[in-house]
């Protein structure tokens, strides 16, 4: 399957519609996987998210109006144990996880390769920063295995609901790529309910187009320093 055109599938059509698009109008980001991405490359743990956020013990997906984006930077911030120094996300959406790192003052680079990208980052920084300006990204606005990435720049990789959005023989060349030359924290995250996801397993084959179980997380862990396997919640330190 070698068809798929990444940027006419992640329009702003299926973006707006899409996990987290409640959590963004109620001013925050998904914790079951957005936030705990963020937490892990600061060594935060998911249980600290649990405890500190009780409603997402009873259901990841909250999306209720109680907590605010300030909330969950906050949170982030008082129990970091790690700082990232640069950040490479990979399958960007609609931004809110970019614009969270690039608030708290980090570097980061967007890949994500939707036609209306900018259109969606920028919509986003409005709903989350209404009266802040959240600093400066940078973002390449390609599929990952046309974007010509430098890994080596980078010591942290979030994946966050991406990895079964790619075809395996566009991600796993750039996998190797990775394996050779990063060194740092590359974290996967989905729901975690959602694991394994199959091709075609909770939306169509050309948006689910790879298979996302623990055989691909046993590769992606062996010879490598397993800080995070939790169902769908991966974090090696390559």
């Amino acid at each position: 399957m070698t068809d798929i055109d990444y940027s006419k599938i992640y329009d702003h059509n299926t973006m707006s519609k899409s996990d987290g698009a409640q959590n963004i109008k109620n001013k925050h980001i998904k914790f079951g996987d957005a936030l705990a991405a963020i937490a892990y490359a600061h060594d935060i743990e998911y249980a600290q998210i649990v405890e500190h956020f009780p409603e997402v013990g009873n259901n990841e997906r909250y999306d209720g109006a109680k907590y605010s984006i300030q909330d969950q930077m906050a949170f982030i911030k008082a129990n970091a144990k790690r700082t990232p120094k640069k950040i490479l996300e990979i399958g960007a959406g609609r931004g809110e996880v970019t614009l969270f790192l690039t608030a708290m003052g980090h570097d980061v680079t967007a890949v994500e390769p939707g036609v209306d990208f900018v259109q969606l980052i920028t919509e986003t920084s409005h709903t989350l920063y209404p009266h802040t300006a959240v600093g400066s990204y940078t973002y390449i606005n390609k599929p990952l295995h046309l974007a010509d990435i430098d890994y080596s720049k980078y010591d942290t990789i979030l994946m966050v609901e991406s990895l079964e959005h790619i075809l395996a023989e566009h991600f796993d060349p750039e996998w190797e790529k990775i394996k050779q030359t990063f060194r740092g924290y590359f974290i996967v995250v989905n729901w975690k309910k959602y694991h394994p996801i199959a091709v075609g397993q909770y939306a169509s084959k050309d948006i689910h187009c790879r298979l996302v179980d623990d055989a691909l997380y046993d590769n992606m862990s062996k010879g490598h320093i397993t800080h995070i396997r939790d169902k769908s919640h991966l974090c090696v330190e390559l």
